[in-house]
């Protein structure tokens, strides 16, 4: 017989075997050849969004009117070749703040010399757009608000001119979200802006309490989306109605690429309430609503993100887009639209088992792990509350008792303290070819804010892409990409030449690697809350060469480079035939 010593010895091995087998499998299990660090207090970025206070008529709604806001914006302002940052905030008063990238993932704040962080006075800033509206290789500011949108010219010295006035761009609205878009291929970029709220609604001074979707699924309620046309001298003309963009379907996100492959960008809105739009664009001349029965056009689901990959690599590009679930009370799932042979539009977001991120917002395709495959991150969490308890009963009491009138606030129950899909994990879908596991809690990226709006963006021009979430009311949280084994890339700086635009918005990249094309698309902006670093990044795995690149140009003009060689970054200019190596591994 074991004496108990020796048998309290041998328990306490065998509990430290277990553990350490636990350990072992544990890390093998998240071993996906990267990870991600939070870096955010270290970068120096000192910000922390602040929500609006509306009309204490609809105190009761309060927490649901200031949901929205937070938002990053990425892109090179001062032409250094960094990546600078760009957040705002929405409470009146409040100021948003420009982030100069220093190298090192170090960044300073020099928004009081950049001249556009107090812009919160005639509106609240919900969205903003970098486009290089006038051709001079600067790249200007566009700060969409609820209340007066604004217009900031970068003058090339690290200041900007506020021409919101002069150049005709009267946006006064609920904008959501802006995208650039040069839609009839003249050269010049135009600007669309998705709105939510009608126009005539003043939520700092209603007159009525009637402000809401008057249908859970079917709303055509909301506010008229803005197009304005660059007339190529400094002004706008907005003609929304005229070709077609004038969708009232609460407009959440807008988004384009030329989803044909005529040559011609494309839109697709994603509305809140209602049916999602998608408009073809008929040779820059208007656009043409699609619906398909049982598919786009036909959903009644919450979409809040749009933005498109060609994720099976067949120059087809998927949609994702991004809506509502929660157990036991709405169980829609997240769409990723893509056309089968028989150019029918399919939702195979189940099927990758990419449909559930909980309340999900902002979402963007990138290249993780330098694979070739183009992976998902998405952000999630509506209202954290106070409280334990949960509003999604009032809401579901409120959507489903006949004869409530849901478009008047003051039918809509309290929400005072209560939580609604609150502290929610986001979520990393890794693209491993046929199966897209969430990794995101593997891979470190684990906390829980109400997120709205994550970029992508190699902040560190390292040849990996960093992700920067922008947290309702909180702080945001900015993650490198760290590899654990060297990876092979390619990094692309396109500049258009007349008369394509000059950010070569709208220019298509072929990549060809071992057998396999993928193409890419330089968007205007998509994606909920965000704009991602406008370069163009791809990994080559375990390539040392590009074995082709083909670029068809706005313009229409094709070119083709060959054997080009892995870790670098390139500035190609339209007509040149030849490429700039800006930096190299």
């Amino acid at each position: 017989m074991m004496k108990p010593v020796v048998k309290k010895v041998a328990m306490l091995v065998l509990v430290v075997f277990v553990i350490l087998l636990s350990a072992c499998q544990q890390e093998a299990k998240v071993n996906y050849g990267f990870k991600f660090k939070d870096i955010t207090q270290s970068t120096e970025i000192n910000f922390t969004h602040q929500k609006p206070q509306f009309d204490k008529k609809v105190s009761n709604v309060m927490p649901w009117l200031a949901s929205t806001g937070a938002g990053v914006f990425l892109n090179d302002y001062n032409n250094d070749g960094k990546i600078d940052v760009y957040l705002i905030n929405s409470k009146k008063g409040s100021s948003n703040k420009l982030y100069k990238n220093k190298g090192n993932n170090k960044f300073e704040d020099v928004t009081d010399q950049a001249g556009i962080g107090d812009v919160n006075k005639e509106g609240i800033s919900e969205t903003a757009l970098w486009f290089d509206y006038d051709n001079d290789g600067f790249q200007d500011l566009f700060v969409g608000a609820w209340g007066k949108s604004q217009l900031f010219k970068n003058n090339g010295d690290g200041t900007f001119t506020n021409v919101t006035e002069s150049s005709g761009l009267k946006a006064m609205g609920y904008a959501a979200k802006a995208i650039a878009i040069d839609y009839n291929r003249d050269g010049n970029l135009d600007l669309y802006i998705g709105n939510y709220f009608r126009k005539d609604v003043d939520l700092w001074n209603l007159k009525s309490t009637k402000i809401f979707h008057n249908d859970f699924e079917k709303a055509r309620n909301g506010g008229e989306n803005y197009f304005f046309k660059n007339n190529g001298d400094g002004t706008f003309t907005e003609i929304g109605k005229k070709l077609n963009l004038d969708d009232t379907g609460w407009t959440l996100a807008t988004g384009m690429a030329d989803i044909n492959n005529d040559g011609y960008p494309d839109i697709y809105n994603a509305n809140d309430f209602g049916a999602d739009s998608l408009l073809i664009n008929k040779a820059g001349k208007r656009f043409e609503k699609i619906t398909q029965h049982r598919g786009i056009g036909e959903d009644t689901y919450k979409s809040m993100n749009v933005d498109f990959a060609d994720v099976f690599h067949d120059g087809n590009f998927a949609n994702y887009v991004s809506n509502i679930s929660k157990q036991k009370y709405l169980l829609e799932g997240n769409q990723l639209w893509h056309m089968n042979s028989k150019g029918k539009y399919v939702d195979r977001a189940k099927e990758l088992d990419i449909f559930q991120s909980g309340w999900s917002w902002g979402a963007r395709f990138f290249d993780v792990n330098n694979s070739g495959n183009l992976s998902l991150v998405v952000t999630n969490g509506f209202i954290t509350g106070k409280s334990r308890e949960t509003y999604w009963f009032d809401m579901g009491t409120l959507a489903t008792t006949p004869g409530n009138i849901v478009e008047d606030a003051k039918n809509w129950p309290a929400i005072g303290d209560k939580d609604m899909s609150g502290h929610e994990q986001k979520s990393l879908f890794l693209n491993q070819g046929k199966t897209f596991p969430d990794v995101a809690k593997d891979v470190g990226i684990t906390f829980k804010k109400d997120g709205r709006g994550v970029a992508v963006g190699d902040l560190d021009n390292n040849g990996t892409l960093d992700l920067f979430f922008a947290n309702q009311g909180a702080k945001p949280k900015v993650y490198t990409n760290i590899q654990k084994k060297p990876t092979n890339w390619i990094k692309i700086d396109l500049k258009g030449t007349p008369p394509s635009n000059r950010e070569a918005i709208g220019a298509r990249l072929t990549f060809h690697n071992n057998g396999i094309k993928t193409v890419v698309e330089k968007d205007g902006g998509n994606s909920f809350g965000s704009q991602s670093d406008p370069r163009i990044h791809l990994g080559l795995g375990k390539s040392e060469t590009l074995d082709q690149l083909d670029i068809r140009w706005p313009s229409g003009k094709k070119e083709v480079f060959k054997n080009i060689k892995s870790n670098q970054i390139l500035s190609i200019v339209e007509g040149k035939g030849s490429y700039k190596v800006i930096s190299k591994k």
